[in-house]
């Protein structure tokens, strides 16, 4: 006997939307080799020598544009090690960045001039939320590259908007997007401030970027269902509301919450490793805990954690006895993790 297979269901349109014009423009441009930056200034020069022989049509322009900058007066020539060196590993990284993610938005603005080498503006000022990221939580921290990373994330959500992807016309999230990025900045580092004083933490430098795409999320949310997305978060911002209503809210309303977009987002980097997986559980992570998930289980209330303590007015009153999160945050009442002076002191509770 045959069994006739139905139809599967369609996946939600906002999802198709959510890979297409925002998803699939960011994993199409191949940025992902060179977030990560070697520590070592030789294992980053051979780093960028491979993105030279990856990309050869971006040769001919960088030497111009070394050339340009010695005064024009090289006529030997220089091996493109020295060049690398000469213009800065730093530099040149930040230079092909803004050119591979060029590749794929076609912007103008953005635009590199072939004859020259030379962009519209200075890399660094055209990477603005990767810089600013990375700055926020300083050179030597451990945490720098995933920051960048999901900084960059925002720039290209920036730009995004400029092209024909999305499809915006001449409306433009400018303003809320920039509030969305200082709010991922000021909780990425509220939520690492906690991460001292929780026990075996053991995916912790993941936990700051888990508020990165809490915000990426309803960001790109925004720019796919505007403007009623943009009056929803509005009002979500001046509530009291918990992330697990939110992301029952948000299925309620769009078939999908914050977690699922902030999924998808992180699939784009392979420098975000478990980020997919943390965030899929984003809001209700105590499946994670019947699944045995601790490690994802633990990231994800960390960053729901800091995040009710930044925007939910949540204090100590919220914590029992033992100092552990009580009923009143029943999503978090697996963490193993204690309330000291240290910690109030640390988050102002």
């Amino acid at each position: 006997m045959s069994i006739k297979k139905g139809p599967l269901s369609p996946a939600p349109k906002l999802i198709e939307d959510l890979l297409q014009k925002i998803v699939g423009p960011i994993g199409a441009a191949p940025i992902s080799k060179i977030l990560f930056e070697p520590d070592n200034i030789e294992d980053r020069v051979t780093l960028l020598l491979e993105m030279f022989e990856l990309h050869p049509e971006f040769k001919a322009p960088f030497e111009r544009l070394i050339k340009s900058l010695q005064g024009g007066q090289q006529d030997v020539r220089v091996p493109l090690e020295e060049q690398i060196r000469f213009f800065s590993t730093k530099h040149t990284r930040y230079w092909l960045l803004v050119n591979l993610v060029n590749r794929v938005l076609r912007l103008r603005e953005l635009k590199m001039d072939y004859r020259t080498g030379r962009l519209p503006s200075r890399a660094h000022d055209i990477l603005k939320y990767a810089h600013k990221a990375r700055e926020a939580y300083g050179e030597s921290s451990r945490y720098k590259d995933v920051v960048f990373a999901a900084g960059l994330m925002f720039d290209f959500l920036f730009y995004l908007q400029r092209t024909p992807f999305l499809d915006l016309g001449e409306i433009r999230y400018d303003d809320y997007l920039h509030q969305c990025f200082l709010r991922a900045v000021d909780q990425g580092k509220r939520i690492m401030g906690l991460c001292k004083y929780k026990n075996e933490l053991e995916l912790e430098f993941l936990t700051p970027v888990t508020a990165f795409l809490r915000q990426l999320a309803h960001v790109s949310l925004i720019m796919l269902k505007a403007p009623e997305s943009l009056e929803f978060y509005k009002k979500l911002e001046v509530s009291q509301t918990s992330e697990p209503l939110i992301a029952a809210m948000e299925m309620q309303r769009y078939q999908v919450h914050t977690g699922m977009i902030a999924s998808f987002l992180a699939q784009t980097f392979p420098i975000f490793g478990k980020l997919p997986e943390i965030m899929s559980f984003w809001g209700f992570p105590y499946v994670c805990n019947i699944r045995s998930k601790m490690n994802i289980h633990d990231v994800a209330c960390m960053g729901m954690l800091g995040i009710a303590i930044s925007e939910k007015g949540v204090n100590s009153s919220q914590f029992g006895p033992s100092g552990k999160p009580n009923l009143e945050l029943p999503e978090l009442r697996y963490l193993d993790f204690q309330v000291t002076k240290e910690v109030r002191d640390e988050v102002e509770i």
